[in-house]
């Protein structure tokens, strides 16, 4: 009787042929099969379906394991379900929405003329033709000329679907991929004879749904698609035998239509056809469905929230998750600012659609964000300011080891800075490490042997000529004064590096004028040149050196020297400079010189 061997069976490796060779060791370990010839004989195609099998199942257990996990899913419809239990909607398609007045000319003289809901207007974007609309109805009135200012106009196709409803169905399946979820309205009748619609609205939770609410709720569906839900009269009204739904959306073109900026009406409005319309902003913010990796990320910090903004990060999650133009944010309580404001939270945002949000995208946040905050909180939204660095590098470099003459090396160090900038700066609580940017200097060319590198700190003011002008310059960052330099030491102004310094400006019709401080507090007017100090007048602020705010006190400005805009310039006490609370920080090329010097070594 023939005896198994005991040899082991190798299962590491899930390869075809990696299989089919173990199966063969195996065989040929048993007594049974000693000395068989398994390539030569029907039992290789026993071998062949065997390894074929046990590389399907193990492809296939293998793709079932990724797919039950959010992390490691790369399947649509199972990233969609996932993100389903954690209570997420993928973002949708979005339409691109302009601003525009539109005015009517009737030819006889109502009151007033009624723009209804859904108007459309057409908009041509490159060889494209593009269909924009209303989403609530306005009025224009006689007594402003029918003239209605900043209207909404959303682009996409207006779609209406209709379903009927049995005992079982609370569901409903959208037959469109591009829909923009945030245009969904929908109306109920009670049956196929009735002619009275009811308008449920679209709940986001189950905070303040009673099982006579007339919500519907939306969620991901297969495909990329995404489904309406009604409820089971526990949460929401649930609907009966014989309901007709009507859903109406849009269908948005994503991208291709942003940048529409002349609109004209597709059809007479109420019956007047002299219709014109004068663009406010041009259309912005179309986008495509969300990508699954921002699925991955979004859904288990959405779920965190839980639909109520507390923390900092939530007020960002949500936001950001409703409006997919805003690329970064900070939040603050209230009284961090300065002054502070107990009792607000201040969000600061930052658009790849707009340069600073104009008033009605910010409103349009307040509105979301509002309900979701504690109620002694009252949500605020401020615009961006900007911390910018100005940047002196005398760079060093070996003429031996490039062919590179001076002016290609200063223009590569500042490529080097400009990626810099984008890559590690120019978003909110950044900080600029000098030694990080040195070093990118460093590498930026291999003839470069050493670099030293000044930096100073900028913000700008805007004062209204000849009027008394009064503000606070905030760096958020300590300054670094200097010694005090007098009218009598003008031979060491070569050598000084006062705290704070500012860009030209005529002052009592002397010009060539600049802030200045004294070293010791007190902010000066002074005209300064590489010899002499002229003291304007000699207490026009303060400088406070330790929180790096500079107050300017009723100074009148008779002229500015380049443009509308002054510099002032800060030294930072630290050679890292951060950007707190509403402050973005940036390098920007005209505020970078660079100086090469060739040597051989």
């Amino acid at each position: 009787m023939a005896t198994a061997s005991n040899s082991e069976f190798m299962v590491a490796n899930l390869e075809f042929d990696t299989i089919k060779s173990n199966l063969k060791t195996y065989l040929s370990s048993q007594s049974i099969f000693a000395d068989y010839n398994f390539d030569g004989s029907t039992l290789n195609v026993v071998l062949d379906v065997l390894a074929y099998n046990t590389y399907y199942n193990g492809m296939y257990l293998n793709h079932v394991a990724s797919e039950m996990f959010l992390d490691s899913a790369q399947n649509q419809d199972s990233v969609y379900s996932h993100a389903k239990l954690l209570n997420y909607v993928p973002t949708s398609y979005s339409s691109s929405t302009a601003y525009a007045d539109i005015t009517i000319v009737p030819n006889d003289s109502p009151h007033s003329i009624n723009i209804p809901r859904l108007t459309e207007f057409s908009a041509t974007v490159g060889d494209n033709t593009y269909t924009f609309s209303t989403n609530s109805a306005v009025t224009a009135h006689s007594n402003n000329n029918y003239l209605v200012a900043n209207v909404a106009l959303y682009e996409g196709e207006i779609v209406t679907e209709y379903y009927n409803t049995n005992s079982s169905a609370n569901t409903f399946y959208i037959h469109n991929f591009d829909i923009d979820t945030s245009s969904i309205t929908v109306k109920v009748r009670t049956s196929n004879t009735d002619t009275t619609n009811s308008e449920w609205t679209r709940a986001n939770s189950l905070f303040d749904v009673t099982s006579t609410s007339n919500v519907f709720f939306v969620q991901a569906a297969a495909n990329g698609s995404y489904e309406i839900v009604f409820g089971n009269d526990t949460f929401g009204r649930k609907l009966t035998d014989g309901n007709i739904v009507e859903a109406t959306y849009r269908v948005s073109s994503g991208t291709e239509p942003n940048g529409a900026n002349s609109f004209s009406s597709v059809s007479a409005i109420s019956g007047y056809s002299t219709v014109t319309t004068n663009t406010q902003i041009r259309s912005a913010g179309g986008d495509v469905s969300q990508s699954l990796d921002d699925i991955k990320f979004a859904a288990p910090r959405a779920l965190a929230t839980q639909e109520r903004a507390v923390t900092a990060n939530d007020y960002k999650i949500l936001i950001q998750n409703e409006f997919t133009d805003i690329t970064d944010m900070n939040v603050y309580g209230g009284d961090e600012a300065d002054p502070p404001q107990f009792g607000k939270v201040v969000m600061v945002a930052s658009s790849n659609n707009y340069d600073t949000l104009p008033e009605f995208r910010k409103q349009q946040i307040i509105d979301f964000i509002s309900p979701k905050t504690p109620l002694t909180i009252e949500p605020v939204m401020q615009d961006p300011t900007f911390l910018r660095i100005e940047v002196k590098s005398n760079v060093t470099y070996n003429m031996n080891e490039t062919t590179t003459n001076e002016a290609g090396i200063e223009t590569t160090v500042e490529n080097a800075i400009s990626t810099f900038s984008a890559d590690n700066l120019q978003k909110f609580n950044k900080t600029f490490r000098q030694s990080q940017l040195i070093e990118k200097i460093n590498e930026s060319d291999d003839a470069i042997l050493s670099n030293s590198l000044q930096t100073r700190m900028i913000k700008e003011i805007n004062p209204t000529l000849n009027e008394g002008y009064t503000n606070t310059v905030s760096f958020f960052n300590s300054l670094k004064p200097d010694n005090p330099v007098t009218v009598d030491q003008g031979a060491s102004l070569p050598f000084s590096e006062p705290a704070i310094e500012s860009g030209l400006f005529t002052f009592n019709s002397t010009t060539g004028a600049s802030f200045r401080d004294d070293g010791d507090g007190a902010l000066q007017i002074v005209v300064a040149n590489s010899s002499a100090l002229t003291i304007l007048n000699s207490n026009v602020g303060i400088v406070d050196y330790a929180t790096g705010n500079v107050t300017i006190s009723n100074v009148t400005v008779n002229a500015i020297a380049t443009g509308t805009i002054i510099k002032i310039y800060g030294r930072s006490e630290e050679s890292d400079i951060v950007g707190k609370l509403n402050d973005l920080i940036e390098i920007k090329t005209d505020d970078t010189t660079v100086t090469a010097k060739g040597t051989r070594e």
